[in-house]
């Protein structure tokens, strides 16, 4: 499958309203401010997007508003992620049924994996179920398994459509070791999803980013991809410093109420979240206002 995702893709965030349903109008100007900013894709359903609090009818909805405000302009992956294959399976049907462009699932959670072959069985399943393109989520902090660089390369050897990876392991030598068996394939893209280490990364030939942080200055993740191809690496080591200092934001609450919180100042969307999660308390949101001005992040 000859499909490469290349740049920032966003792990947007899902405005909602009070009670907790997708707000359409908060989610339409995020998305056109996103693609404004110019990202090279969005990235549904993901951590960022509260996939595991929202109700199936409210995922549903997003998937939909999205894809019609997008309208094709940029690629959009949808996370697919639940507890088992046939779980994840059900998943990839609605997505394609709304017409994404890919899928993204990390392996089941709640049970961890065991070994290796679980997980080669897992992906093998859940790539034959679709024609569409599917991306290797590996998030072992909430997952609580951790993909070996070896079966991410397995695994692009044996499915023609899984097609790359989004690495938020936050390991360095992950990464690295990534870089070693996957970075001169053709076929094969490989995300970072740590802002942190993703300047780095860039100049060292991963394909791109689905970072968290560009929800709020997508502007600035953009250009540090821009900086990190273009080898200048003055500008990456500026940029990094810059959003190390944005990233104060995930101090505060959960690190989506943070962003919702940036978003609610820039009169982007309100910041309502999926209970249990809390929305940042007043004192925060006046210090995060502070940064953001500090900073010199307006809508």
């Amino acid at each position: 499958m000859n499909i490469r995702f290349e740049g920032i893709f966003t792990p947007t965030v899902t405005p909602l309203d009070a009670k907790e349903r997708v707000d359409e109008l908060g989610f339409t100007k995020q998305l056109n401010r996103l693609i404004g900013s110019g990202v090279h894709g969005i990235y549904l359903l993901g951590t960022s997007g509260e996939f595991t609090t929202l109700t199936n009818m409210e995922r549903e909805r997003a998937i939909d508003i999205a894809v019609k405000v997008v309208n094709g302009r940029v690629p959009i992956v949808s996370g697919v992620m639940d507890t088992s294959t046939q779980r994840v399976i059900q998943n990839i049907e609605i997505a394609q049924e709304f017409g994404v462009d890919a899928v993204a699932a990390t392996p089941g959670y709640y049970y961890p994996s065991t070994d290796d072959a679980d997980l080669i069985e897992f992906y093998e399943a859940i790539a034959a179920s679709t024609a569409l393109p599917v991306l290797i989520y590996n998030i072992p902090s909430t997952v609580k398994t951790a993909i070996k660089p070896q079966i991410v390369a397995e695994l692009a050897d044996r499915c023609d459509n899984i097609i790359g990876m989004k690495d938020s392991s936050g390991d360095w030598t992950n990464c690295l070791n990534l870089l070693a068996l996957l970075g001169d394939r053709d076929d094969f893209s490989l995300l970072l999803g740590s802002h942190t280490a993703l300047g780095a990364a860039l100049l060292f030939g991963a394909d791109g980013g689905v970072v968290s942080i560009s929800n709020v200055a997508p502007k600035q993740a953009v250009a540090l991809y821009n900086a990190g191809k273009a080898r200048d690496i003055d500008e990456v080591h500026r940029l990094q410093k810059w959003l190390l200092r944005l990233s104060k934001i995930y101090t505060y609450g959960q690190g989506v109420s943070g962003m919702k919180a940036c978003l609610d100042i820039l009169g982007v969307c309100q910041a309502h979240t999926t209970s249990p999660l809390l929305p940042v308390n007043d004192a925060a949101k006046a210090e995060i206002q502070l940064l953001l001005t500090d900073l010199g992040i307006s809508e």
